[in-house]
């Protein structure tokens, strides 16, 4: 049914919440779907045409809202394995719009498009129910929580040049990691134990983490800067290709954008530092130079192809958490979920614009 545990794949944890959560918008976008089939259907049938834009605004509101960042990379993945990724938040919007947002729009071509897209998603449905109802069956739902109360998951995964193959390699990496998560957490006045490790996965080795809020959100924004200078990189690379294509491309231009590369890549650590430092409390002690540690071995973890994940906590637990603290406690966790969240947001926004260059990288690109 679906791969558990190896090669970069989940574990029963994460297929079960992925599962919860993509019914439990399935089950809303159902109405929301058949809604506006039902009109599209009959104006593909009958000569009069029945108006569709309040249920089209209705669906379009709420595929908006689908909030993708309590999801891991994996679990993405898996939502494209089943063909049903583009169907749902603002891919599944864009779909709806380019499906009947247009000028030449067809009923009969729409409602056919909208029928494979309902069909796909209720595939998928089925797919999932008859997963959880399997662990039922084996007694299985909710055996392996990950995350501690107030905790946010953080997957590392050790891929290409950073990949483990042996206990000096494991020894080495468990290192770099502890002192990447120290330097934080000294930069952000927690203690280094309140990171925990929660989980590992076999194969390319994914390293399961949880943090506090704090510590995540300052991973999460140094990441994405680190992902920025691959991304400029690979700009930089594609504009080398461009010029060569029209043939304009002349070695004293060659050799002044791999000097440009090689110059950022040497600034990086001081850039990104300087970008970091005013979101530190102070900068009592040894907070910089332990950051200034955690932002090298982050930039040599990235260089070698190592990866850096998050799953933010869905808003709606964090609501019922905070509702059930102190009011004082309850804004304090929500303010710093809330930033946590917004860095989550802007690394992965990052990390979409790298893939999709890299999906186009030039053929002698490094």
């Amino acid at each position: 049914m679906f791969a558990v545990g190896s090669g970069g794949t989940m574990n029963i944890h994460e297929l079960e919440k992925l599962a919860t959560w993509y019914i439990r918008h399935f089950d809303q976008l159902n109405n929301r779907y058949q809604a506006l089939i039902v009109p599209i259907q009959h104006n593909a049938n009958q000569p009069t045409k029945q108006p569709f834009e309040a249920e089209m605004n209705t669906l379009l509101e709420y595929l908006n809202e689908i909030d993708f960042e309590v999801l891991s990379l994996q679990q993405i993945k898996m939502l494209e394995k089943l063909g049903v990724a583009q169907f749902i938040g603002r891919d599944g919007a864009n779909f709806i719009e380019n499906t009947i947002k247009t000028a030449n729009f067809d009923p009969a071509t729409g409602l056919a498009s909208l029928n494979d897209a309902f069909s796909a998603l209720s595939s998928a449905r089925n797919q999932f129910d008859a997963y959880l109802q399997a662990l039922t069956g084996l007694v299985l739902r909710h055996a392996d929580t990950e995350t501690t109360d107030d905790l946010i998951t953080i997957r590392v995964g050790f891929q290409n040049d950073a990949s483990i193959d042996n206990v000096t390699k494991w020894k080495d990496s468990a290192k770099d990691w502890y002192d990447i998560i120290r330097g934080l957490s000294v930069a952000t006045n927690e203690a280094p134990e309140s990171t925990q490790v929660v989980g590992a996965s076999t194969g390319s080795i994914i390293l399961i983490l949880a943090s506090v809020a704090a510590v995540t959100e300052l991973l999460a924004r140094i990441s994405k800067h680190v992902t920025g200078v691959a991304k400029d990189s690979l700009e930089i690379l594609h504009s080398m290709e461009d010029l060569r294509q029209k043939k304009i491309l002349t070695t004293v231009m060659a050799t002044e954008f791999t000097t440009m590369i090689e110059t950022r890549k040497k600034k990086a650590l001081d850039s990104i530092l300087a970008e970091i430092k005013p979101l530190l409390p102070d900068e009592s002690g040894d907070k910089i130079p332990a950051l200034k540690a955690s932002i090298q071995k982050l930039l040599e973890f990235n260089e070698k192809g190592g990866n850096v994940d998050f799953v933010a906590p869905d808003s709606a637990e964090v609501e019922a958490e905070a509702e059930a603290a102190t009011e004082a406690d309850g804004s304090k966790k929500k303010s710093a979920i809330a930033a946590a969240r917004e860095a989550i947001q802007e690394y992965q926004e990052v990390r979409e614009q790298l893939k999709l260059l890299s999906d186009n990288r030039p053929p002698d690109g490094k």
